[in-house]
């Protein structure tokens, strides 16, 4: 079964997950019926269930159980609920003894031990929801009226679907709290402008035109969601670089370590690292902290930058397996353990847990891009570069378009298309020049289109990064297939990389 025929069998699945957060959203309390959702998603229960197994790993009911157990754990640690008891209740827990047992072992301590931790300083909890106001889309003319209402609609549904999103719409603002940024767009008959601004700040954060030619699809809505996100996230780290980092807290220090931590580039990942760590002594139980640690060492490990990767990859693995156990139902965190996964050869695990991610989140670009890089792992070239094309399709900006052009260029090296290959891997290094260790794939693939001065230069860039890689290094950190491997080692070789 291909990507998209799976997912499209996983729609019922996104419709009923979308309904039991509705519910949970409206009242914490609620204990969502199967049979309800079921007829939401237009399945029967026990399929329903059966989809919620296998690709989530629970049930519905256990779904929503640590759902409300997440929200009491709000609750508690930003001071809200002045008891345990008082949180138990209004997260549907009416037995004292029960709800404890079942948060100690979901969160690794007490509530008490929570509710005691109150009064340190929390900049934000990491599972609170950015509350978002939503201006309905104005019509550049008064023919564009009923699209433009459908491009409201559309848009709506897709924040509402965003975890770590809340949608306020104009209408209620009197109804909840002040939105923390605003959304204001036009459609044109081609394209849709969105204005992203902060009220508090009277500033606007950012402004992105999408082609939208079907206002009521999810194809723009996905994209409007990423750059959304990816707007907030970069407003927010100015605010936590704003921190002393003596006086920032877990979160903060976590926030200003994601950019560094994703940007693919060692010395920042190395930056990254101090920041997590210091952030995991000061919270243990941070499972974003904890994702992108097992990130920053399995891709220290496998770009031939560490000495012991053997060593980094097994701390690797520790911190994604805590993270999972921390946070099972964080789309972020599923997408960054199944990298790690996927770079410690732990491809089957790699895959059910960003199909997961997707599954809570179809507008988490990174993780349709880490199915992807599965698909190379296995070998499968032809599979990989469908995925590949289809995510830039879907997302051609943002922070790792560079990481989609390196996996074309895989794709293509592995068809023996040497030269579609360099320039994929050429086009990445325009975006990002310092991603020298792409330089291992892009010298065997410049030899295979027949230029050998273009493959030595190649080589010789990657020596000035890597002064101590061999021919041996690149051996055993590469996970492709082995012939795959065989070739890119004996173009290295030829091109002039020491054994």
């Amino acid at each position: 079964m291909d990507g998209s025929t799976s997912l499209h069998a996983r729609e019922p699945l996104r419709r009923a997950l979308a309904a039991l957060h509705a519910a949970l959203d409206a009242d914490p309390s609620a204990t969502p019926d199967t049979g309800a959702l079921a007829a939401i998603a237009g399945v029967s229960g026990r399929t329903l269930g059966r989809q919620f197994v296998a690709v989530l790993g629970v049930t519905p009911g256990e779904l929503a159980r640590r759902r409300r157990l997440a929200g009491a754990r709000d609750a508690l640690a930003s001071g809200t609920a002045r008891s345990v008891i008082a949180a138990a209740l209004e997260h549907g827990f009416a037995h004292a003894g029960r709800f404890a047992a079942a948060y100690a072992t979901l969160f690794g301590e007490l509530p008490s031990e929570t509710l005691r931790s109150a009064g340190m300083p929390r900049t934000c909890p990491a599972t609170a929801a950015t509350l978002i106001e939503l201006c309905p889309v104005e019509a550049a003319t008064p023919g564009d009226a009923a699209r433009a209402a459908r491009a409201t609609e559309a848009l709506a549904a897709a924040l509402c679907a965003a975890p770590g999103l809340a949608l306020r719409l104009r209408e209620t603002a009197s109804m909840v709290p002040r939105a923390a940024y605003r959304i204001e767009a036009r459609l044109d008959r081609a394209s849709i402008v969105i204005t992203l601004v902060q009220p508090s700040r009277g500033t606007v954060v950012r402004i992105e035109r999408i082609a939208c030619t079907r206002p009521g699809s999810r194809a723009w809505t996905c994209r409007a969601v990423a750059g959304i996100r990816d707007a907030i996230e970069h407003a927010e780290l100015e605010e936590a670089r704003r921190v002393p980092r003596q006086r920032a807290d877990a979160d903060t220090l976590v926030r200003r370590a994601r950019p560094a931590a994703l940007s693919l580039e060692r010395s920042a990942e190395m930056m990254a690292l101090d920041f997590l760590e210091e952030a995991l002594h000061r919270d243990p139980a941070h499972a974003l902290g904890h994702a992108l640690a097992g990130w920053c060492r399995a891709q220290g490990a496998n770009h031939c930058a560490l000495r012991d990767p053997a060593g980094e990859r097994e701390q690797a693995l520790v911190h994604a397996m805590q993270a999972i156990a921390l946070a099972p139902d964080d789309p972020e965190v599923l997408t960054h353990a199944a990298a790690v996964m996927s770079l410690t050869g732990q491809l089957d695990e790699a895959e059910r847990l960003a199909t997961r991610a997707i599954a809570l989140d179809p507008s988490l670009a990174d993780a349709q891009r880490r199915l992807a890089w599965v698909r190379i792992y296995r070998g499968d070239g032809s599979g990989a570069l469908a995925m590949f094309r289809r995510v830039l399709r879907t997302w051609p900006t943002g922070r790792n378009v560079s990481l989609s052009l390196i996996g074309i260029g895989i794709a293509r090296f592995m068809a023996h298309d040497g030269a579609r290959s360099a320039r994929a891997f050429n086009r990445a290094l325009d975006l990002r020049p310092t991603l020298a260790w792409v330089n291992r794939i892009l010298a065997p693939a410049a030899l295979l289109a027949g230029s050998t001065e273009a493959a030595r230069r190649s080589v010789t860039a990657l020596r000035h990064a890597l002064p101590d890689i061999t021919l041996t290094q690149v051996e055993r950190s590469l996970l492709l297939d082995p012939a795959t491997v065989e070739r890119v080692v004996d173009g290295l070789g030829r091109a002039g990389l020491p054994r």
